[in-house]
């Protein structure tokens, strides 16, 4: 089993190329699908979420868009001038 997890790690990890980046895209996968979502491979019975996760991102099933870049100044949603 142990191999198993290994080889997925290692295909996920060229698929992300950021252990920090694939840190977060498997923990927030394991909560999805922790809380019922479907997986997007083909599972085996003796998988924990994580063989699951980690197999959706080496099959490149699962990608992590670019952050964007925070705001450099804050911009108020609430309007400046009370509507009447």
């Amino acid at each position: 089993m142990s191999d198993t997890i290994n080889a997925l790690l290692s295909a996920a990890l060229g698929k992300m190329g950021s252990p920090e980046v694939l840190i977060n895209a498997v923990s927030g996968r394991v909560r999805l699908l922790a809380k019922g979502a479907r997986p997007l491979v083909e599972v085996h019975p003796q998988w924990s979420l994580l063989h699951v996760a980690l197999k959706e991102i080496a099959d490149g099933k699962l990608t992590v868009a670019p952050a964007e870049e925070a705001p450099t100044a804050f911009t108020s949603l609430v309007s400046e001038e009370p509507t009447v």
